[in-house]
């Protein structure tokens, strides 16, 4: 176990500590949220804050400790926690069959978040306070439920969360409604973590385009809204054969989006380490040719796609369980894309926007249609949701497979 190393804390920092003590003028507060920026220090403070007030105003008392899923609240929240008590020289059980840490008297039950029927988990349980972090990635059915959960005298909720759209439930039903819920809030900058440099903070400035940069480095609650990828232009992101050859030494991909009702989108792309180069596309629409075709069938459209390459890694979706069992059947090199839409369009509107997506402008019709009409759903936006209007989006989907689970190849 590594030990954690105490840096010393900002102002803003050493307000989430402490809030809760007596005399700091937001003790009587029950929810505690802390919002803003990524890499900005709110996790590690808020940590060591629950980690403090628990510990010296209960004893035999149960926690909460959610996550968005296991493994999230494992790597984001159990992780440095240790690191803490063991520097602290605070004695732990982590008893991982059952779902808990015991921590001197008190124990602190794990949840994941990640399902819509996550909070029956919490059914029955009577808890001291309770601990959730990436909070605005949670079912608004399991903050309730933690939040109702939390019934014993002297009580405190904490969360934490990076900014999402300005409908979101966290921005409209918490931090607007602040005063009348009895919620403190603290917002985060980068510049309120001490231990990052100019060199760290560029980077991480560099890492997100349009509103995810508003959002993950300004730290601003606003919607996206209009076209997802702004940032494309026809002339910079296009090619053509006329172009000077700057891919003589990439590695292929071919990025599949599956389609059986659907359209099923086939994507050649040659990765010469610092730009994609999208060469051609195979777009079959069984609506528009009146015929579904067999996963057999697009096997075969894939050898003849990419000319009998067996050499070409295939970037699909997880859930085409049929078509990667027929492309491994006849020898393909399968690779699960990542298929989170709201850190896939993150990442390709980086790379877009940085200019290493390229495509060939007349061999992809139908994919340089898509990115024009891919939009912004405006409907969900009003819910509080932030995704794209499912209509002629099968290339888009493609295109993030391939941006999102191939981004750390050269970035």
């Amino acid at each position: 176990m590594t030990s954690f190393q105490l840096k010393p804390f900002s102002r803003r920092q050493r307000q989430a500590l402490l809030w809760w003590r007596p005399g700091s003028g937001h003790e009587h507060c029950r929810i505690f949220l802390a919002d803003g920026a990524i890499r900005s220090g709110k996790t590690v403070s808020m940590i060591l804050s629950f980690l403090l007030w628990s510990q010296s105003c209960f004893r035999g008392a149960d926690f909460i400790l959610a996550g968005v899923t296991a493994g999230a609240l494992k790597r984001n929240v159990l992780t440095p926690l240790f690191g803490m008590l063991e520097s602290f020289g605070i004695g732990w059980e982590y008893r991982r069959a059952e779902g808990k840490v015991i921590i001197g008297d008190n124990t602190y039950h794990l949840f994941g978040a990640d399902k819509d029927n996550a909070q029956d988990k919490l059914q029955g349980m009577t808890a001291a306070g309770a601990y959730a972090d990436e909070a605005a990635l949670f079912p608004r059915s399991f903050i309730d439920q933690m939040i109702g959960r939390c019934s014993v005298a002297g009580s405190k909720i904490f969360m934490n969360c990076n900014p999402n759209g300005a409908y979101h439930y966290i921005k409209t039903d918490f931090i607007d409604r602040a005063g009348e819920i009895g919620l403190y809030r603290l917002h985060f900058t980068m510049d309120d973590n001490l231990t990052l440099s100019p060199e760290i903070r560029e980077s991480y400035a560099r890492s997100f385009a349009g509103v995810f940069y508003r959002q993950y480095i300004l730290g601003e609650w606003v919607s996206a809204e209009g076209a997802v990828y702004p940032m494309w232009d026809d002339d910079a992101n296009t090619f053509s054969d006329e172009d000077p050859p700057r891919y003589r030494e990439a590695r292929r991909f071919a990025a599949i989006d599956y389609g059986t009702a659907n359209p099923c989108v086939f994507l050649d792309v040659l990765d010469d380490g610092s730009t994609f180069w999208i060469t051609n596309e195979y777009y079959w629409d069984s609506a528009a040719k009146r015929r579904q075709k067999t996963d057999a069938e697009y096997a075969e459209d894939l050898d003849a796609f990419l000319g009998g390459d067996r050499n070409a890694v295939i970037i699909i979706d997880p859930s085409a369980a049929s078509l990667k069992a027929e492309l491994r059947k006849r020898g393909f090199r399968v690779r699960d894309a990542k298929n989170e839409v709201r850190e896939g369009i993150a990442a390709t509107a980086v790379l877009i926007g940085s200019r290493a997506v390229r495509v060939h402008r007349n061999n992809c019709p139908c994919f340089l249609r898509e990115i024009h009409a891919y939009l912004w759903d405006e409907k969900a936006r009003q819910r509080g949701e932030e995704k794209p209007v499912k209509d002629h989006d099968h290339a888009m989907d493609a295109l993030r497979y391939l941006c999102h689970t191939l981004n750390n190849r050269f970035r």
